[in-house]
């Protein structure tokens, strides 16, 4: 198992948001390219890059992105409005390891064809949710859908790794609420990641001993509220 650093970029800097929430916008570097180079300098396996703005439809980061993805020599997987063929083949194109489609993951039809003109590495599909309710569009509307059952079917078109975000705790370092997400995870065949509220390494160590393939964090890396380096090999040593 794996710490991502996340590196959520919105109006052209690095950030992180409460509960999803511009309104609770707190900057961590002015130029994210700093925020990625800092991660791959501790040790990063990989990058965790959302573009805020584009998930939300207020705009769009992908001339950063694209600065970070050549400037940086770990993988680099970016998510926030990858939704189509052509925006994703875009990210691919310049280096992205792989795409992250959140609300277009409902569409089966679009999975399906990136599944067979990407290839399933390069491929992951965002199941964010409300206790087991999946949300979509930046958060801002939460579905009547069940999250297991949308996953079972991505699984099932061939979707190899699922990030998962329980969302009622994203940013607010209270420590994250897991339960829905590792009953998911106990019983489906995927590459699972989870995010959202890790606050301290108590926190990931248990996650070691479960199917959990990565752990996403961000205001706690930043904050320093989880110190990288030593979390790294705290996970390095445990059983």
């Amino acid at each position: 198992m794996i710490i991502v650093p996340a590196v959520d970029i919105s109006k052209g800097k690095c950030v992180r948001l409460i509960l999803g929430k511009l309104e609770e916008c707190k900057v961590y570097y002015e130029d994210p390219l700093h925020a990625a180079r800092r991660w791959e300098e501790e040790g990063a396996e990989l990058l965790h890059i959302i573009d805020l703005d584009a998930a939300i439809g207020i705009g769009e980061n992908r001339g950063i992105i694209a600065k970070i993805i050549k400037n940086v020599n770990i993988p680099v997987q970016v998510g926030g409005g990858i939704r189509s063929l052509d925006i994703a083949r875009t990210y691919l194109d310049i280096g992205a390891e792989r795409v992250i489609f959140g609300t277009a993951a409902l569409e089966l039809n679009l999975i399906r064809k990136a599944l067979e003109e990407f290839g399933f590495n390069r491929v992951m599909a965002a199941v964010d949710h409300v206790m087991g309710r999946v949300a979509i569009k930046g958060w801002k509307e939460i579905l009547e859908i069940n999250a297991e059952i949308l996953c079972k079917n991505l699984i099932e078109l061939g979707v190899k790794k699922i990030l998962m975000t329980s969302i009622d705790r994203d940013g607010t370092l209270k420590g994250p609420n897991l339960n829905y997400s590792l009953k998911v995870v106990a019983s489906l065949p995927a590459e699972f990641y989870l995010a959202g509220g890790f606050s301290k390494i108590e926190d990931i160590i248990p996650l070691k001993r479960t199917r959990v393939a990565g752990v996403i964090i961000g205001r706690a890396l930043y904050e320093g509220w989880i110190d990288f380096k030593k979390a790294k090999e705290v996970l390095r040593i445990v059983n």
